[in-house]
């Protein structure tokens, strides 16, 4: 069991309105200042405040920047800023993984390179205090898990730095890429690049809400108005369903091939799992007047699901494949590093309902551990599982 952070973004997404659902979630104000002082940043305060909109009640935060700071411009100049700040490590590691991100994406777009790409608008001071605050409103909530919903794009134009832009504007649709889009779209922009940003690199799932029980839901309110939609997030806290039966939204994706050699199979599965694929097995059939087939099946988290696609049209292996949804349900598992009279060798644990269930060492290395001691394969992993099982458990607590 674990908690998990579940967003509801249905009237978009910015770093302004995370910030404010995480605050009504219950995430302190003052904590969070405290946090963000240690990036030193000069000319800068955060505002929080109770409001309604449309029927709802949330929080609305706001960075209020003073016209003589000076926002960094470039990766490098975030990247130094990051490095030097007081931060938990979990904080500055998800920052960074965030910049690289938008900064990743802004080069791309504009057909430049990484170190020439420039934000403008976005990489003022409010916008270092947007990602970093999220991610240490994240890190002072303590959650186990991050999920979401599909993510309004809205419609019609914005204005930019680059002049008059459509919505999504270039940077949000890169930073989408493999992401659920929601049906419907209001007039302008409903998700922002800094709100992108922090969802592709925050969010692992992205589906409907999980099983679990509700605990509290936070309301953050966006800037914008639009006609009939509410500009609102919703951040829910929930505990986790015991045992975990219904699992996580995953994809299928699968193909029927008669053309290929074995050889060539072999490489496809490769390039599938390249492709973000956690797993992919082939199954044996028969097809069309009795001609034996080859059934390639791939289990898919939904953002990869695109670049899977890709690589099997890509590759020439098929003319059509079939995305079915499924949930994965998993239980717990952990590394943990066996002591033995040959070297420390990794194994994994499983644990179910606190309970363990399976204890399996790492193949490779337990051949190559016998290989180079001479020994059997069978009395490494032997000597491993009884190894790991006298060390305690340090899974719980």
């Amino acid at each position: 069991m674990g908690t998990i952070l579940y967003i509801d973004p249905f009237g978009g997404a910015s770093g302004d309105m995370l910030l404010g659902a995480l605050v009504d979630l219950g995430v302190e104000v003052d904590s969070l200042r405290g946090l963000l002082d240690g990036l030193d940043l000069p000319g800068w305060r955060l505002e929080a405040e109770r409001d309604r909109q449309q029927g709802f009640a949330g929080t609305r935060v706001r960075v209020v920047v003073s016209e003589e700071s000076s926002p960094a411009r470039h990766l490098r100049d975030v990247q130094q800023v990051l490095r030097g700040a007081r931060l938990p490590q979990g904080v500055r590691e998800r920052a960074m993984a965030a910049f690289e991100c938008l900064f990743e994406a802004e080069a791309e777009v504009h057909g430049v390179p990484l170190e020439q790409a420039h934000l403008h608008e976005l990489a003022a001071v409010d916008a270092v205090i947007d990602i970093v605050g999220v991610c240490a409103a994240v890190e002072l909530l303590g959650v186990d898990r991050l999920a979401c919903g599909p993510v309004p794009v809205g419609s019609g134009t914005v204005e930019t730095a680059h002049g008059l832009l459509p919505v999504p504007p270039p940077a949000v649709s890169r930073l989408l890429h493999g992401i659920p889009i929601a049906g419907y779209a209001a007039p302008g922009e409903m998700t922002t690049p800094t709100g992108a940003t922090l969802l592709r690199t925050l969010v692992r799932e992205f589906g409907p809400l999980p099983s679990g029980t509700i605990q509290r839901v936070g309301v953050g309110f966006g800037t914008r108005k639009f006609p009939g939609v509410p500009n609102l997030l919703r951040a829910f806290l929930l505990d986790e369903a015991a045992p975990r039966a219904a699992g996580r939204s995953m994809v299928i994706v699968e193909t029927t091939i008669d053309d290929q050699s074995g050889e060539v199979l072999g490489w496809l599965t490769e390039r599938v799992r390249r492709a973000g694929a956690l797993d992919v097995w082939c199954l044996a059939g028969a097809g069309r007047k009795g001609r034996p087939v080859i059934e390639l099946r791939a289990l898919v988290e939904p953002p990869f699901v695109d670049a899977v696609v890709t690589a099997l049209f890509e590759e020439g292996a098929t003319l059509g494949v079939r995305v079915l949804g499924c949930v994965r349900p998993e239980i717990e598992r952990h590394i943990v590093d066996a002591p033995t009279r040959f070297g420390v060798i990794p194994v994994k644990i499983g644990v179910f309902c606190g309970r363990v269930v399976s204890v399996k060492p790492e193949l490779d290395v337990c051949v190559a551990v016998a290989s180079a001691h001479e020994v059997s394969l069978a009395a490494v992993r032997e000597e491993a599982q009884s190894a790991v099982l006298g060390i305690g458990q340090p899974w719980e607590g």
